[in-house]
């Protein structure tokens, strides 16, 4: 049972009735999630979307009890937006919204992951890099 949060510092812990059960980074941290996916034009893009996220301080029950990988639910919804918006471009007009990628993603995963005691501090889509073919005949 879920009895109270440990500040960083020096705190005691009663053994035969309470139990450390785990930690939690407050820290920005960095996931890097790579897309394949295919253009409007037929062009295999693959992109990579960095995602910073933190735990929100007044939903630490919520970020450590209800998700058990936040990565794997970060990169599940980053592939739904990315694979969703990237089809209804094409190559060129991929290059020129990667802001309004980044901010669509941002929007979808700030809405779902605040439920679960998470922060989206900043998305970017650091990489577009189209199929080696296509770079070739450029």
């Amino acid at each position: 049972k879920y009895s109270r949060l440990v500040q960083p510092g020096l705190n005691v812990i009663c053994c035969p009735m309470e139990s450390l059960v785990g930690k939690l980074s407050f820290r920005v941290q960095q996931l890097n999630v790579r897309v394949e996916t295919k253009t409007l034009d037929n062009v295999f893009i693959t992109s990579v979307v960095s995602v910073q996220y933190q735990v929100l301080r007044d939903k630490v029950y919520e970020a450590f009890y209800a998700l058990s990988n936040p990565a794997r639910q970060i990169t599940a919804h980053v592939y739904d937006v990315m694979r969703s918006q990237l089809p209804t471009l094409e190559l060129d007009a991929v290059f020129e919204a990667k802001e309004d990628l980044a901010l669509a993603v941002k929007n979808a995963l700030s809405e779902i992951m605040t439920t679960y005691g998470y922060q989206i501090v900043q998305t970017l889509i650091t990489d577009l890099v189209p199929d080696q073919r296509v770079k070739n005949a450029m």
